[in-house]
């Protein structure tokens, strides 16, 4: 069936946030026929961007992007394309932006850190964008009403945006303004950065300068598992629910592509979800949590989760311990229940879908084409081109030897 809509996912990270945005948009894709989603992530440039959107043919973008990538790619567009925006940006003609509310960030976020016997909380913000001063530093000082309001909040731009993704990326020499704001906060504080991969920049600052987390400064972020766990210690987030933004975004671009006008044009979700890991001194019982784990790999297995992953994120034995009574619970080993529950995603998306395999691996956590056709040939004993033939088409495509 030709697509009646062709949707371009627009990003220049792509992390488990972003995997979360597409799965969203895809479940949207999957309830209304005639939808093809296709993902540009990671772009290096937006000029680069919107020459592959012009050549596909793309009729609405659907991105996670800053202020100045939006603009970037505003400005690089022959055709003027409707856009949802995933991310706090300017507000500006055809765009309409898509967001988890940054009250209910900051309202979850205060709770959990004022149970901490703080002396102050305070804001860093990593973007200097035209947005911050009233939606994010006045939200903040409005909810949190600190006494010392000037040193309440920091509006920072590190020197690129790598030194913040990558969770390996050195930090030093720390920047001399964010370092004296850092030692100057009256301690112990607990200190909240909700951009991107911040929450672990962060850490790491403390760290070089010699501040112990938690003990002296205690820090929320707002990543998703994957750069969380990568921090060390782990990162305490508050997250959205990512999917239905996905979703939504979609609904919103399909309505626009269909020329009707957006109601609002920043849209703002209030769903929160309070993480607590060891940035903010979590301390978890020695127990063998079964439950925590199955539930834990059912919803981050095709995020690319790995099993000392799912053992550091929620149990507190050893490893040794936790596979032998994974085992005896489950009847199979913590890796085949990942593999499984990836597979699982594999097969729906075959079925339920006309997206490349090559797609399908990327969105369900192989690392190639290659990796998952292995796995799913000693799983269905056939490929997966071959399994979408058979339960779609009905051409009963022939199985594959072992």
């Amino acid at each position: 069936m030709k697509p009646r809509w062709k949707v371009a996912f627009v990003a220049p990270a792509w992390t488990a946030w972003q995997h979360r945005l597409m799965a969203g948009a895809l479940r949207y894709a999957d309830a209304h026929p005639g939808i093809l989603v296709r993902g540009f992530a990671p772009v290096k440039t937006m000029a680069a961007a919107s020459r592959e959107l012009a050549q596909w043919g793309a009729q609405g973008v659907f991105g996670h992007m800053d202020h100045h990538d939006v603009t970037d790619l505003l400005r690089s567009l022959k055709k003027r394309l409707p856009i949802v925006n995933a991310a706090l940006s300017k507000e500006q003609p055809g765009v309409v932006v898509i967001v988890g509310d940054f009250a209910a960030f900051v309202e979850t976020a205060v709770a959990h850190l004022r149970q901490l016997g703080l002396r102050s909380i305070v804001l860093l913000v990593l973007e200097e964008g035209p947005t911050v001063q009233t939606d994010l530093v006045q939200t903040f000082l409005r909810i949190a009403r600190p006494a010392q309001q000037t040193e309440a909040t920091f509006v920072f731009s590190p020197p690129n945006r790598e030194s913040v993704w990558t969770p390996e990326a050195s930090v030093t020499p720390v920047p001399a303004k964010l370092a004296a704001w850092l030692h100057g906060l009256p301690k112990p504080v607990g200190v909240m950065c909700p951009q991107l991969g911040g929450g672990g920049y962060l850490i790491r600052c403390c760290r070089a300068l010699g501040l112990a987390v938690p003990e002296t400064v205690a820090v929320v972020g707002g990543d998703d598992m994957d750069l969380s766990l990568a921090s060390e210690p782990t990162l305490s987030s508050v997250v959205p629910a990512v999917e239905t933004m996905g979703f939504e975004a979609m609904r919103l671009l399909t309505a626009m592509m269909s020329g009707d006008s957006p109601a609002e044009q920043i849209v703002r979700l209030r769903t929160a979800d309070l993480q607590v890991r060891d940035s903010t001194g979590q301390r978890r019982p020695e127990i063998c949590d079964i439950a925590g784990a199955l539930s834990c790999i059912h919803d981050n297995a095709c995020r690319g989760i790995t099993v000392k992953q799912v053992i550091r994120q929620t149990q507190r034995v050893s490893h040794v311990t936790f596979h032998r009574r994974f085992q005896e619970v489950v009847g199979k080993t913590p890796a085949e229940a990942i593999r499984e529950r990836k597979l699982q995603e594999v097969r729906r998306l075959l079925t339920a879908t006309e997206l490349p395999v090559a797609m399908i691996a990327d969105l369900c956590g192989f690392r190639t084409p290659k990796e998952l056709a292995r796995s799913f040939r000693a799983a269905e004993n056939t490929t997966p081109r071959d399994y979408r033939n058979m339960k779609v088409r009905g051409t009963g495509a022939a199985k594959v030897k072992k």
